[in-house]
């Protein structure tokens, strides 16, 4: 049987969506302040340049002679765990630089999912 917990948010008693923290009126509004969120970071100046960046044939034939020397994930690596790389990352942000971009001494080969953990953890924790 599962166990009901109370809802986290401040004040609140209705019981938690089972598998989460929240009930579903305060998941409701915690799910569209990250839409906002992730809506506003997609807007900037600095993700506009970036997408333009991504877009450029060069980078994609670059990403992928990079991955072709680096195949696998450095995060995993560094954990033991062997895991193919699909990402190149920049390890420090280049935000719209076009020279920190093509520096490919600051590039590293990252799995999806430690790339978009590193991504995210930039976007929303600075």
């Amino acid at each position: 049987m599962a166990r009901l917990k109370i809802c986290v948010a401040s004040g609140c008693e209705d019981f938690a969506v089972p598998g989460l923290s929240h009930c579903e009126r305060h998941e409701a509004a915690r799910q569209d302040k990250l839409k906002a969120r992730r809506a506003k970071a997609q807007t900037s100046e600095a993700a506009v340049m970036a997408r333009i960046l991504y877009a450029d044939p060069k980078w994609k034939a670059a990403r992928l002679a990079f991955l072709r020397h680096h195949p696998l994930c450095v995060d995993c690596g560094e954990l033991g765990v062997i895991e193919a790389a699909t990402d190149v990352d920049h390890i420090t942000p280049h935000k719209g630089d076009r020279k920190l971009f093509w520096d490919s001494s600051n590039w590293q080969a990252l799995c999806h999912r430690c790339h978009s953990r590193k991504t995210a953890r930039e976007v929303f924790h600075g």
